[in-house]
């Protein structure tokens, strides 16, 4: 879990580093944050603990695919909002919890271990404000191609 304060220099920052540069995430002292601004919350916690839990591990050894970082693709991200979006000044704290995983394998023949999950955000209540459905996956990496960078 993670304790995310919502800063409303942050928010600018995210606003205009990401080209969505409007007067209320800039000017409002208590700005609402950009749709993907919760994707900022690796800066207080690694997101991911899902993706080595028991369950995924496990499911990786039995497809004989690695669940190392040299072979986890972030396949897709969405942001559900339940209610007005967070706001500078107020805190969220998050948690993550295990969707499901599959087993497929690519057109080539190799394992590809999917995990869903998504991290919950609540405001200093209780309240779940939103919540971040991610979709990940471990691949088995096809050894012919693989090659050592020359220093």
């Amino acid at each position: 879990m993670a304790v995310m304060p919502i800063e409303r220099g942050k928010i600018r920052e995210y606003a205009v580093a990401t080209a969505a540069a409007r007067p209320a995430y800039l000017d409002d002292q208590k700005a609402p944050v950009p749709p993907t601004f919760l994707a900022t919350v690796v800066f207080w916690t690694p997101i991911g603990e899902t993706l080595r839990s028991a369950e995924v591990l496990r499911a990786c050894a039995e497809a004989g695919v690695p669940a190392d970082l040299g072979s986890l693709l972030s396949l897709e991200q969405e942001y559900v909002y339940h209610g007005p979006p967070p706001r500078a000044g107020e805190t969220l704290r998050t948690a993550e919890r295990l969707g499901d995983i599959q087993v497929k394998r690519t057109r080539n023949g190799r394992a590809m271990v999917i995990i869903r999950f998504t991290v919950d955000f609540r405001d200093e209540r209780g309240d779940l404000r939103a919540e971040c459905n991610y979709t990940s996956a471990y691949v088995e990496r096809d050894r012919a191609r693989v090659r050592e960078t020359p220093p």
